[in-house]
């Protein structure tokens, strides 16, 4: 049987599905009381599983064996990876940052002790614990979004043009969060809604690095959660939000040059077959 992807169907279902249960979260996150921060951070947690329960249930109810065996083969097959690829999914993003940092110390006077770790993740919000919010918010996002959904985006279109088409959409995700109050992206609204629109814009090009270091590993998931927890672990950094905003545009920067050295996996079509990831 020839299985035919439905992105609309996942995407609508990972994104309101997710912008419900945070939605949930921003209105008590107004409310005082302990039952009111539970069920924030409940939902806070809850609203990861939307694009890993969308994809689950488009997966297993599609009636595809080849699909199933892709899926499992993203979480359990080691021998797809690439082992070079383990150094950008692990170092890029720290080094990313580190030249950020530099560069905002030495061009702009900010403070070069950006680098030294804070007590408690910026990122962490309600009873969240550091490690969840750096690998397992990661490993849940990825099993969902590489799961199924940038495969979704399968088709009559070139795996960059798809890259955009997923960051777009991942950026979209994301949106209910700057009204969950005192969480890092309602923090960052309120102080500055530049620095908002620099975390939507930092989406774009992590969004390229993840994608690509998936394609290159035949769609193994465990790479790219590396490197989004990587990107995750920046809130354990007192990093000034201006260097952040260097710091996109350095990403950018990278995200060109890789896209120009792989411009033939990244041009190329991205083939509707179910297991197929650009190989040579």
């Amino acid at each position: 049987m020839n299985y035919k992807y439905n992105p609309v169907r996942f995407f609508l279902a990972a994104i309101l599905s997710t912008w419900l249960v945070w939605g949930i979260a921003s209105y008590f996150s107004y409310q005082t009381g302990s039952r009111a921060e539970q069920i924030v951070t409940v939902c806070e947690l809850l609203g990861l599983f939307g694009p890993l329960v969308a994809s689950l249930w488009l997966i297993f109810s599609s009636k595809s064996g080849e699909l199933v065996k892709d899926y499992l083969g993203k979480l359990i097959d080691l021998r797809r990876i690439n082992i070079w690829t383990l150094l950008p999914a692990l170092f890029l993003f720290p080094l990313v940052m580190a030249v950020s940092v530099l560069i905002s110390w030495r061009f702009f006077g900010r403070p070069p002790d950006q680098l030294s770790f804070v007590h408690a993740a910026n990122f962490t919000a309600g009873l969240l614990p550091v490690p969840v919010m750096l690998f397992g918010a990661a490993l849940v996002e990825e099993m969902g979004w590489k799961g199924y959904g940038v495969d979704s985006l399968r088709g009559k279109r070139t795996f960059f043009a798809a890259t955009l088409i997923y960051a777009v959409l991942w950026a979209l995700w994301h949106l209910p969060l700057f009204g969950i109050n005192n969480y890092y992206h309602n923090l960052i609204l309120r102080a500055n809604p530049l620095f908002a629109l620099n975390f939507i814009l930092s989406v774009f090009p992590a969004a390229f690095v993840s994608n690509w270091l998936w394609y290159r590993n035949k769609g193994n998931i465990l790479v790219p959660v590396l490197f989004h927890a990587s990107c995750n672990a920046q809130g354990l950094f007192h990093l000034w939000q201006f260097t952040e905003c260097v710091e996109t545009i350095v990403l950018v920067m990278v995200v060109v040059m890789i896209v120009v050295m792989d411009r033939k996996l990244f041009f190329a079509d991205f083939p509707p077959r179910i297991g197929s990831y650009g190989e040579e």
